[in-house]
């Protein structure tokens, strides 16, 4: 599968890592339900960190994934980490706190694994 999911219910973050071969709306429709999955084990607010240095993001793409979450998320209190770079993740992230993309809080971008989660669980930490 394209998608690998590490769920640290613990923790309360879910990790979404996209590996080739890559199919963006198969990608995107698997994290969402891996979400609604993780959303039922944890049952409150939770971080999804997302690996998306591999996708191919395209604007397309990127407001067609927008509008998937919108549709499919909306009311799950989920935090949005993204571990990638450039211009179209960084707009990604910033779009999800948009009212027509869901509303959730903007999500953060990092260049790696531990920067995202060192993130989450300081996050983690402030609300325990």
């Amino acid at each position: 599968m394209p998608l690998h999911v590490e769920p640290r219910v613990a923790e309360r973050i879910l990790i979404q890592r996209h590996v080739p071969p890559i199919d963006p709306v198969e990608n995107m429709q698997a994290a969402i339900e891996s979400t609604k999955d993780f959303y039922q084990q944890v049952g409150q607010e939770f971080f999804v960190i997302s690996d998306a240095r591999q996708f191919p993001v395209t604007f397309d793409v990127l407001v067609e994934g927008l509008d998937l979450i919108r549709r499919s998320l909306a009311g799950i209190p989920m935090r949005l980490v993204v571990i990638g770079d450039g211009e179209l993740i960084r707009l990604a992230a910033e779009a999800i706190a948009q009212k027509q993309y869901g509303g959730f809080e903007a999500g953060k971008v990092f260049a790696n694994d531990e920067e995202a989660l060192a993130y989450c669980m300081a996050e983690l930490q402030k609300s325990a």
